[in-house]
């Protein structure tokens, strides 16, 4: 193996980063998951699977690990007894774990035991292995968690073009079956986290792609298809490199008659992409680590009446498994269910990067939508994280028709959902990522304050109100006073404040009455003329900056950017009264 090396910038570990794993490719000739048609028992080995962990802890002792794993499907179950294995082990919170699964189509169908018509034997061995397979990815965690050593962590961003989007539509825009389809949104982007020594040498790397691991098709040997492929090559370079799959629902790869081939190629393509990436220079991740984790419920379609069920036979043939599991609940006098807990998952590491951890099989529009929702930055969006039983699909799509739109294929929940899910989904992953901006914003202190905008008093330059323009960085983020928005300091002399100026900071999220003409944010007035005072305050929405100087008077300037109701920000303002100069730091 040839070792990477690289020149971390930061000259010390914001981090401490560990890696675990295990081959977890059954030695048992198991039926095989992804396909519902073809009886399919494992015959072979193409390329191993297994269950990769990477565990991370900050300055502060705060603590994360990310479990990936090669299976098509997993339930929030076994992953919930997975999860408790590791904190039995380690001391981990489930908050502070994100699983998330290859879906490989050449995988054992864990999860699955009564999805197929698998003989009494079979199941019998699927259950064992199941078994095995959750202490096996307990086994990895354990490793990272022990294995922690200084990292300096980077994040870059390539582009993968080997797949396509699935959904054909027809004049009208309906689904009409899949094929390629180059006027569909596709979530091209592949991120990707570096993790290097303070030597230098790349310890490894994480990389997501939004596309389904199905390349090999029907297929009967044990493989992580593309993603394992693009594994073994990175592999040859870096000790440790998980794949996190995206959004990637309604994505396929390219395919051709020899699917051996073409996994390589795809695999070998996904890696020179990424390595590409990896020759540039990258962003530097900072901390504090946050880390949050819920079940929000998402709205499922109700029925009236058991006839509103049985209507859905005439739809499309997908819809007949779910039917029969609704009508099978009525028959045993069970309640039809109205919604499903979705777990949901997100880290944000300080103001550099958010993961956002998404369940089910995800569709690719989500990613746009999460972006809008959640404002500019990096936001890397993972799909088939911690339960995966059934697709989700945006309210386009839900009009559209088509496969994607199926119900649950998992025993439970039975049903499909309601179009309410887009925004109930997408407002609690926003919401989520506001408490953890939050959070790492309570606990961050700038190391440097930079001059966005400064004004230069004039010695005995007459008292006004001169304003000077200056430009707020895009994506402000940060806190807010709770239930206000200001915050008015005491009026108090300062000594010595005639030389050693002032300097002053909170963290503000105005209310919308907040908006509408001035309203102080923070203030710090002296008594007495001949001392330093300023004032910061909204104007409109726009921060304003007032000074007085105990000489000259009160002068100072209002941005030209309003801010947002929706977000914490950060502010600083300090007055130097020896150089007479004043500067304002807001959110970087």
């Amino acid at each position: 193996m040839i070792a990477l090396m690289t020149c971390p910038q930061a000259a010390e570990s914001e981090f401490r980063v560990g890696f675990g794993r295990r081959k977890i490719t059954p030695t048992e000739k198991l039926w095989m998951s992804g396909y519902a048609g073809p009886h399919r028992i494992a015959t072979g080995v193409l390329d191993d699977l297994f269950a990769q962990a990477m565990a991370i802890r900050d300055r502060s002792g705060t603590r994360a690990l990310l479990l990936r794993i090669d299976v098509c499907t997993m339930r929030d179950a076994t992953i919930t007894k997975i999860c408790d294995l590791i904190g039995q082990r380690t001391g981990l919170r489930r908050q502070e774990i994100l699983v998330n699964v290859s879906h490989t189509h050449s995988g054992p169908a864990v999860d699955e035991l009564y999805h197929y018509p698998m003989s009494t034997d079979d199941r019998a061995r699927l259950a064992a292995y199941t078994e095995r397979l959750k202490s096996m990815c307990a086994d990895a965690a354990e490793d990272a968690v022990r294995n922690l050593k200084p990292a300096v962590l980077e994040f870059g961003v390539g582009k993968a073009k080997f797949f396509h989007n699935r959904r054909g539509l027809d004049s009208s825009g309906q689904y009409t079956g899949m094929q390629a389809n180059p006027d569909n949104y596709t979530d091209r982007d592949v991120p990707v986290l570096r993790v290097t020594g303070p030597d230098g040498w790349v310890r490894g790397i994480v990389f997501g792609v939004a596309c389904h691991n199905v390349t090999l098709g029907v297929n009967t040997e044990y493989s992580g298809d593309f993603a394992g492929q693009a594994r073994v090559q990175l592999e040859k370079k870096i000790p440790h490199a998980l794949f996190v799959t995206g959004c990637g629902a309604d994505a396929n790869p390219y395919r051709g008659t020899n699917g051996t081939e073409l996994v390589r190629l795809h695999g070998v393509t996904l890696a020179e992409e990424i390595n590409r990436g990896m020759d540039k220079p990258m962003k530097a991740i900072q901390g504090p680590l946050r880390t949050s984790f819920r079940y929000v419920d998402l709205p499922l379609i109700t029925y009236s009446s058991r006839s509103d069920i049985e209507k859905m036979r005439r739809g499309p043939f997908a819809n007949y498994g779910t039917v029969n599991k609704l009508l099978a609940l009525l028959d045993r006098g069970a309640k039809i269910p109205t919604t499903y807990a979705a777990p949901l998952s997100v880290w944000q590491f300080g103001e550099d990067l958010t993961l956002a951890g998404l369940p089910e099989e995800t569709v690719s529009e989500y990613v746009p939508l999460l972006r809008s929702a959640a404002g500019p930055g990096n936001l890397w969006t993972a799909g088939y994280c911690n339960d995966v039983s059934s697709y989700l699909p945006t309210v386009r799509i839900m009009e559209q028709g088509g496969y994607e739109t199926r119900g649950f294929i998992a025993e439970t929940p039975a049903g499909w959902y309601a179009p309410e899910v887009e925004k109930t989904l997408v407002t609690a992953v926003a919401e989520m990522i506001s408490e953890a901006d939050l959070a790492v914003a309570r606990h961050s202190k700038p190391t440097t304050i930079e001059t966005f905008a400064e004004w230069r008093f004039k010695p005995a330059s007459p008292h006004s109100g001169l304003k000077v323009i200056g430009n707020v960085p895009p994506g402000v983020r940060g806190l807010q006073f709770d239930g206000e928005s200001y915050l008015e300091g005491p009026s108090v002399r300062l000594p010595g404040a005639e030389t050693k100026g002032l300097t002053m900071a909170a963290w503000i999220k105005p209310d919308p009455a907040g908006m509408i003409g001035n309203r102080m944010i923070v203030c710090q007035w002296a008594n007495e003329v001949s001392n330093d005072r300023f004032g910061f305050s909204l104007n409109n929405g726009k921060p304003s900056l007032g000074v007085g100087d105990g000489v000259t008077g009160e002068q100072g300037f209002t941005c030209d950017q309003t801010l947002s109701t929706d977000r914490w920000t950060f502010v600083a303002v300090t007055w130097d009264a020896s150089t007479r100069r004043y500067s304002v730091y807001i959110a970087g």
